[in-house]
């Protein structure tokens, strides 16, 4: 935002004092900087995203291959027990993959409107920094004083806009990585726990089923 106020503050002396002052400031350099930065939060949201909702995904699911893997395991003491309740083992787990679909469904969902939320806060960024910074370009090529004036105090209106629309969209990149993301991953995370947790209960009353088959053999 630095660039943004620098030529703003320039404006206001350009309008209030009748001349152009030429301080020597790469104001290019300075949006791009700026507009590098956004650029940077954007992708960082999308990736810290991205990463959670593999963790959120990835947790449960380890949590029931085990269980499973545990059912598994005795079938080396008797196949007949454990093929017993190889439909009870592929009924949870099907319940399981269901619910987890369900909660992929409605975080991605959500996931996508604050994806497109932060891109449509991105775009005013760039491009309403490279309007103002051709406005800029644009005054400082008059050589008529008169029009020089006029443009720049066409330039005070834009960057005044630019600012307050800047304000807005900078919030909404740092609502979306501070709180929006955080939330889905809460949301998420205990929804598909919930589901594996569900699961995870049934395969335990099944092995405990098949161990007492077992015992009876």
């Amino acid at each position: 935002m630095k660039a943004i106020f620098a030529i703003f503050a320039l404006c206001l002396v350009a309008v209030h004092a009748g001349t152009i002052a030429q301080p020597p400031v790469n104001y290019e350099g300075m949006v791009d900087d700026v507009l590098n930065e956004m650029g940077q939060i954007a992708k960082e949201a999308a990736v810290a995203l991205q990463h959670a909702v593999e963790d959120i995904v990835l947790d449960p699911l380890q949590q029931v291959d085990e269980a499973v893997e545990s059912i598994e395991a005795l079938r080396a003491e008797s196949d007949e027990c454990v093929a017993a309740e190889d439909e009870r083992v592929a009924a949870t787990v099907d319940a399981m993959h269901r619910e987890m679909n369900v909660c992929g469904v409605v975080a991605a969902k959500t996931s996508a409107e604050i994806m497109s939320d932060i891109s449509a806060a991105t775009q005013q960024l760039v491009f309403g920094g490279y309007d103002v910074l051709t406005t800029y370009r644009k005054c400082q090529n008059y050589k008529n004083q008169i029009l020089k004036k006029t443009c720049y105090a066409n330039l005070t209106v834009k960057a005044t806009l630019y600012l307050n629309s800047s304000r807005k969209s900078i919030r909404t990149i740092r609502e979306s990585t501070n709180e929006r993301i955080p939330a889905v991953v809460h949301d998420a995370d205990a929804c598909t726990h919930t589901a594996a947790e569900t699961a995870v209960l049934e395969l335990d009353n099944i092995h405990a089923t098949i161990g007492d088959c077992i015992a009876k053999h």
